[in-house]
């Protein structure tokens, strides 16, 4: 049976047993070891314990502070959908329209009536009459060349006026028609710079949105970074202090191997 104390070593298997497993009481007895380290000065195992939890509590503490900054983030996200996001929504439709608009081109007036549209059908009848009442008058002279010219200029007369009164009357629809149309081009520019304007607004209230998102997914990223960072440089301090701690065991026990060494001229 191996020796559990130093007192019981006669040999060398007994001086390890003895280091393995001092005072044959297993952690218990590494435990007396961690406690007589303290003691002595020897352990800084609580401190390496306190060291331990404040990093926990730092991690702790960032993990909730990016759970807030992601939390502002999506807020701000929200409201900048709720700002933006449904005019953003129509800016395609409405650019679309407004290009529709536009490629249609400028409209030519044209006037498709004619003169004798206006020309009164009765000024014939009226002009025929009126040569007729001549000829009655004329009576010995009907056809001397006085008359036949009087006749003549009677009927140029008529025609004329006949065909002026029919020109006037034709211009005056033209103007008319042409005014019409001009109100009605005006009306078409005026619509489609009330497409461009709110193409335009659309257009404005897209590219908001876009920056929002870029911000949000710059933040996010940022954030996320920031995280693993803290994770790894937490991570990387707590095993710099693992490494670091001393339970003055290995002390003691260095100890106790010098004394039996001394004791067995090992």
């Amino acid at each position: 049976m191996a020796a559990k104390y130093p007192w019981e070593i006669g040999s060398m298997s007994d001086a390890g047993s003895v280091v393995a497993n001092p005072f044959g009481l297993g952690d218990a007895g590494y435990g007396f070891l961690d406690q007589l380290g303290e003691q002595l000065g020897l352990s800084n195992r609580k401190q390496v314990q306190a060291g331990m939890a404040s990093l926990d509590n730092l991690l702790a503490e960032a993990n909730q502070v990016g759970s807030q900054n992601r939390s502002l983030y999506n807020d701000y996200m929200g409201k900048a959908n709720q700002m933006y996001g449904e005019n953003a929504g129509k800016y395609n439709d409405a650019l679309a329209r407004y290009e529709q608009a536009i490629g249609e081109g400028p409209e030519s007036f044209t006037y498709q009536q004619d003169l004798n549209k206006f020309y009164d059908k009765f000024a014939n009848q009226r002009a025929d009459a009126a040569m007729q009442s001549m000829r009655n008058m004329g009576g010995a002279n009907l056809f001397s060349s006085d008359f036949m010219n009087n006749m003549a200029a009677k009927q140029q007369a008529l025609a004329t006026e006949s065909w002026k009164t029919a020109f006037d009357t034709m211009m005056r629809d033209r103007a008319q028609q042409l005014q019409e149309w001009q109100a009605g081009q005006q009306s078409k520019q005026n619509y489609i710079g009330n497409l461009g304007t709110m193409s335009n607004l659309y257009g404005n209230d897209r590219n908001q949105l876009m920056n929002a998102m870029g911000d949000y997914y710059s933040n996010m990223a940022s954030q996320n970074n920031a995280d693993l960072q803290t994770k790894s440089d937490l991570t990387q301090a707590k095993t710099n202090l693992a490494m670091q701690e001393n339970s003055g065991a290995g002390s003691i026990l260095g100890g106790v191997g010098k004394i039996i060494g001394g004791i067995f001229g090992m």
